[in-house]
């Protein structure tokens, strides 16, 4: 009897690991087919909410945000953000100030990221479907080197039927939780590349900060 109960045990067991990596292979296909898309855009325009939460904040802003390429700019009614690729530039109205630093050395949003931040150094698992035939899914994502990586877990929601995401949750070490919601997408509409310097004849009096 005990031989029985241990066999059907097990093969539970390997349905559940079997029906897991069926699943996670869904994931799989997904972000492919989501990376393989967004690398055709140019450009994106983005009107999202930003939720920020941690044991000091809780705050909720809607924003717009404008990349292409390693270039982005966003605006919340709190700051706007610059960046071409190499500097950006954080300017806090309320402030009056503008903060100045190397791309590579600031931790700052970048929604451009965020549109492919499962591409480089993740691991996915498949959490469900939104609702039953919706096709729309919740993917976890693990970092592949935890001890080097700023992030804790990942939840991205995406159509699959768009190949567009929806939402993505993104939970930090240092106990942050950011809640992007993108509202509205267009990709490839022209956008100068003025848009994402910083210029200071348009901000008389603003104080810049230079930690380059």
């Amino acid at each position: 009897m005990k031989r029985i109960v241990l066999s059907i045990s097990l093969a539970f067991f390997l349905l559940n690991i079997n029906g897991q990596d069926d699943k996670d292979k869904l994931a799989k296909e997904i972000l492919t087919e989501l990376s393989e898309k967004t690398k055709t855009y140019k450009s994106m325009r983005i009107d999202f909410k930003l939720t920020v939460k941690s044991k000091e904040i809780n705050e909720t802003q809607s924003g717009k945000a404008q990349t292409k390429g390693a270039k982005f700019h966003y605006s919340t009614p709190d700051r706007e953000v610059f960046c071409d690729g190499q500097t950006v530039w954080s300017y806090i109205e309320e402030d009056n100030e503008c903060y100045i630093d190397d791309a590579e050395e600031v931790s700052e949003f970048n929604p451009s990221e965020i549109m492919t931040i499962w591409d480089k150094n993740f691991n996915h698992q498949y959490v469900k479907e939104i609702s039953a035939g919706s096709n729309v899914h919740q993917i976890k994502l693990f970092p592949s080197n935890p001890k080097e990586s700023k992030y804790h877990t990942i939840v991205l929601t995406a159509d699959r039927n768009k190949k567009e995401i929806k939402k993505v949750i993104i939970k930090q070490k240092d106990g942050v939780t950011l809640i992007f919601s993108i509202n509205k997408f267009i990709a490839n509409s022209e956008i100068g590349d003025t848009i994402f310097k910083w210029q200071k004849a348009k901000h008389p009096g603003v104080i810049e900060e230079d930690n380059r």
